[in-house]
């Protein structure tokens, strides 16, 4: 491959990448709260309305997907489908086992427990955990993992769940909330990743057009994600090559960071990041700890990553491990609203929920790229409090991946070029931190590149020194063989 076929692909993936963001606005309507307020992004501002949805609770397990010119089409409760008139849509009813739906009395709160995925042919996936028959308890964990296709073509373009609740995972031990996806290399596919619980364990599956693909997990030496099963969040951040979770299920302020390859659904370079003590707590509740984190958010640049406590939000920076503590505890009503999950907005500002009580505000961080106080933090500034009586409080925002992520060329290019290759190309140790040792019979020249296509070394030798690089992902190329290289 020349450096001049390099350049092209690299520009071709700029252009798909930049006509996808472009389009999309899969995001721009939430419906969140008892009652399901609805939240519209615009050019001008933000519409809000309660006229049109009912008396359900789109309260941490609510997720929302509007259509390519940013019409909410399809919205969920994480019990229910609904149409963008509060309809359930044709099948949506109960999308769930009943037994799991009557023992939650219909009302989902577990945060990040449902999602929408488009995939081509105007057809959507919605994913849900569940319990089966024999595992209904409050303190279970999820064993099986669930699908539904919509197929927005059908009804004369009203819709209809034309597969119900098919389980894609049986038998395991899955945390009822951090579940998230992220958009395949090749801009149509999907990588979900979901916790499992009491254990340090990541699953993966893979959501293509037709088929659901279970990837394994991958299993790391920290954290453990822990028994408590309500909230907790995970998070990819704008490129998608990096991923977050929280663990709090000791209380510990634990987040979990890894570099994400969308090629090929490997986490690597796992660490751990804890949040700072000395902040605040809720003194009417002294056994609430201040370091429970239940969200988490990548800031668009992905300089930084915003933990949000129940009671304390921070700011972590990436580049230089520091931390800065956004806000404390809002102390402006007698019953503290806690802090939730978080997600961003089409205005490019990340809202946090304020949960508890009788809450109709959301908070803000009206610029996340900028570090320190200049994040400007906006306490309860996405109001719902002047809606009519059928919102009884706001919520969280809706579950939604990024949905404007566009395709990114993949090492090797296609399998055509392996094929026509009989030499076997084998290198060690990988992962490495020195040196790799390369065991080929072709005498060709050894080519490193970086994740971009950029060409970085060529030598005949079969020892490559690589501790001058940064950690991440390589490709190691001779002839017409490539071998994905990690660097530690």
């Amino acid at each position: 491959m020349t450096k001049k076929v390099i350049l092209i692909l690299i520009l071709l993936q700029t252009i798909v990448c930049s006509s996808v963001v472009a389009q999309s606005k899969r995001s721009n309507e939430w419906i969140t709260g008892g009652g399901g307020a609805r939240v519209k992004f615009t050019g001008s501002g933000i519409i809000t309305t309660d006229d049109h949805f009912i008396l359900s609770y789109f309260t941490g397990g609510n997720s929302a997907i509007s259509d390519t010119n940013g019409n909410l089409i399809l919205a969920s409760d994480g019990f229910n489908i609904y149409d963008s008139n509060a309809n359930y849509i044709d099948d949506g009813d109960t999308i769930v086992p009943v037994s799991y739906y009557n023992q939650y009395n219909g009302w989902n709160s577990l945060s990040q427990s449902s999602i929408f995925l488009p995939m081509d042919s105007n057809k959507y996936y919605f994913i849900t955990p569940a319990n089966s028959e024999g595992n209904l308890c409050f303190s279970c964990h999820n064993d099986v993992m669930l699908y539904s296709v919509i197929d927005m073509d059908a009804n004369g373009g009203a819709g209809k769940v034309v597969k119900r609740i098919i389980p894609f995972a049986e038998n395991g031990q899955f945390r009822k909330t951090q579940m998230m996806a992220c958009r395949h290399a090749n801009g149509k596919d999907w990588w979900l990743l979901k916790q499992a619980g009491d254990s340090n364990r990541v699953h993966k599956f893979l959501f293509q057009q037709d088929t659901v693909i279970d990837k394994g997990y991958q299993q790391f030496d920290y954290p453990v994600w822990g028994a408590w099963d309500i909230t907790g969040m995970s998070t990819f951040n704008a490129d998608g090559n990096k991923y977050a979770t929280t663990s709090h299920g000791s209380s510990s302020g634990k987040v979990f960071l890894a570099d994400f390859d969308r090629c090929y659904g490997e986490l690597t370079n796992p660490k751990e990041i804890i949040m700072p003590k000395g902040s605040q707590y809720n003194p009417n509740f002294p056994n609430d700890s201040e370091r429970l984190a239940k969200g988490v958010a990548f800031s668009p640049n992905n300089q930084f990553l915003y933990v949000i406590g129940q009671f304390n939000i921070w700011q972590y920076d990436l580049t230089d491990n520091s931390w800065f503590h956004v806000t404390g505890m809002d102390t402006t009503f007698m019953q503290f609203q806690h802090y939730d999950a978080s997600y961003y907005g089409s205005d490019g500002k990340l809202y946090i929920g304020n949960f508890g009580g009788l809450s109709k505000q959301m908070s803000r961080i009206d610029n996340p790229d900028v570090k320190g106080a200049g994040c400007n933090f906006c306490p309860r500034c996405l109001r719902l409090d002047t809606l009519g009586v059928n919102t009884a409080y706001a919520g969280t925002p809706p579950c939604m991946p990024n949905y404007s992520l566009g395709a990114q060329i993949c090492w090797p290019e296609s399998t055509k070029d392996i094929m026509n290759n009989k030499n076997k190309l084998e290198v060690y140790p990988n992962p490495s931190s020195t040196s790799l040792y390369i065991k080929t019979e072709s005498m060709e020249q050894r080519e490193l590149y970086n994740s971009i296509g950029q060409l970085l070394f060529t030598t005949k030798e079969n020892e490559i020194d690589v501790s001058k690089y940064s950690k991440g992902v390589y490709y190691l190329k001779v002839a017409s063989k490539f071998k994905k290289i990690i660097i530690e």
